[in-house]
């Protein structure tokens, strides 16, 4: 499900470390803040406007255990294209890295929080409750709300469709703009073309986040949101050493 909130706030978290980590990346970051923020949307872009499937935009599979793990290097094996950041625009190497934040953040999603709810028969409530817990996260990046309106590309970045993923982030960017959890929530519901009253829609919100709370905790929260920063700056700094470009030589 497209979930916006959540990926730019770890996004910006992952942002804030370049500065100590990988000042390279960085100067990226700062340099095209818009590419970087439409990176971050690129996996759900290209599905939820873009209809491609689940594998061929987040390159793991929930019911492929073999893939967990696997999506950053599975992004850079389809598309090797993209492997090599010295081979692109810096503008695209920004949007490759918040795709990569992307990818990251999905997995030490799955890996910390919703395999808890793996084999509950009624999880799909859960998992939406749990998404919107995690989209209370604060987006640390006064820059983000400043500049999520101004990507305007109208090309390619090897398969990503830079007008189909602006298409979906002026769906989405106002949850760069807002804090009220049932705004957010509400974010959610018009991207969904929901059209249950909003009484009744808010009443199920709240079950939702109710029936979820006890499978994420503070501690299991914020595990989730050091995990996904954590890959994400260990996969940033494969990317921009080329490791993934080397993988593609050596093959």
């Amino acid at each position: 499900m497209p979930r916006g909130r959540c990926h730019f706030a770890l996004l910006a978290a992952l942002h804030a470390r370049f500065y100590d980590e990988c000042p390279e990346a960085a100067a990226f970051a700062d340099a095209h803040t818009p590419d970087l923020l439409a990176g971050t949307c690129a996996p759900d872009g290209l599905r939820f406007v873009g209809n491609r499937g689940k594998f061929a935009t987040h390159f793991y599979s929930d019911d492929r255990r073999e893939t967990w793990g696997h999506s950053v290097a599975g992004l850079f094996g389809a598309h090797p294209d993209l492997a090599d950041p010295r081979r692109l625009s810096d503008a695209d190497v920004a949007v490759m890295l918040g795709y990569i934040s992307h990818l990251t953040v999905d997995e030490a999603f799955r890996d910390e929080v919703t395999v808890h709810v793996y084999g509950i028969e009624d999880w799909r409530p859960i998992v939406m409750g749990l998404w919107s817990i995690v989209d209370g996260f604060r987006i640390d990046n006064a820059r983000y709300t400043a500049e999520v309106h101004r990507f305007g590309r109208k090309d390619s970045v090897g398969f990503i469709d830079c007008r189909v993923v602006g298409e979906y982030l002026d769906l989405v960017k106002p949850w760069a703009l807002e804090d009220d959890p049932w705004e957010l929530e509400r974010i959610f519901l018009k991207l969904r073309r929901c059209d249950t009253p909003e009484y009744e829609a808010r009443r199920t919100w709240e079950r939702n986040v109710a029936m979820a709370a006890p499978f994420l905790d503070e501690d299991r929260r914020m595990r989730f949101y050091k995990a996904a920063v954590d890959e994400g700056m260990t996969e940033t700094l494969r990317y921009l050493k080329g490791d993934y470009a080397s993988r593609e030589r050596d093959d």
